[in-house]
């Protein structure tokens, strides 16, 4: 299975338990690989049958910064099903990291990585 890679979409947004998480927000980063045939995409180099990775990246940055999550796994599901319903995606993989959480001693990220298929 081929897949096409959206990587690295920053934003900030509000997810967390703490009233401080809740209230200032965090930064934010996510991947989105979907589940395609580049080969028959190629085969037509058609915008019309590719995905629009624009439109995709900027529905999930509008409902993520959009909307107040108390869990990380609960925005990834979030995302993952309005790509699933909104782009015509049979199959992804995305993968949301929490930058810098305010958690000792994690220096780098937390994330959720999930897998979903329409």
């Amino acid at each position: 299975m081929d897949k096409l890679v959206i990587g690295d979409l920053a934003f900030y947004g509000h997810c967390g338990i703490t009233p401080e998480e809740q209230k200032t927000g965090q930064r934010f980063s996510l991947d989105i690989e979907i589940g395609c045939d580049v080969g028959q995409i190629a085969r037509t180099d058609q915008l019309k049958e590719a995905f629009d990775y624009a439109a995709i990246s900027r529905r999930v940055i509008e409902i993520a910064q959009k909307e107040e999550f108390r869990l990380i796994e609960t925005m990834a599901e979030r995302l993952a099903q309005v790509v699933l319903r909104e782009f015509k995606v049979r199959n992804l993989t995305l993968r949301l990291r929490k930058m810098a959480p305010p958690i000792e001693p994690i220096m780098g990220y937390s994330a959720v990585e999930i897998h979903r298929e329409a």
